[in-house]
């Protein structure tokens, strides 16, 4: 049976909290070793991403990935995570990407919710309605 990178990190999360520190180091070979008995060693990457994930949903913060077509600066950076506070009532941490096609703005992705306010689709829909 093949796990998917969410259910490894589900299994890490609850053997670390079920051991003590000086076990952790233990547990995390024994995790390791599981990955390459699997042939999964390729998915740590991913792992660690749902894991990162999983703690930040265990303090009440949200993952929200920005995409721009170029570099946000800080400022920008921060008045992005000012406003998303308050779209989601809580705290968000941003995982930003840059993609050069979307010309201008930004997409926001939280979950399986999109916002998309970049000019390649505001071209795409001004497109649309010529075209009807």
């Amino acid at each position: 049976m093949k796990y998917s990178p969410k259910q490894y990190a589900q299994a890490l999360m609850d053997s670390l909290e079920s051991v003590g520190p000086k076990d952790q180091e233990k547990v995390l070979d024994n995790f390791a070793q599981i990955l390459a008995e699997n042939n999964d060693l390729r998915l740590f990457e991913s792992i660690a991403e749902q894991y990162h994930k999983l703690e930040l949903a265990k303090k009440g913060i949200k993952q929200l990935e920005v995409m721009s077509a170029h570099p946000i600066s800080r400022e920008n950076e921060q008045q992005i995570i000012e406003e998303l506070n308050k779209l989601v009532k809580g705290k968000v941490e941003i995982k930003k990407t840059t993609d050069e096609s979307l010309i201008g703005g930004v997409i926001v992705r939280l979950d399986d919710q999109e916002i998309d306010a970049s000019v390649k689709n505001q071209l795409e829909q001004l497109k649309q309605d010529i075209i009807n």
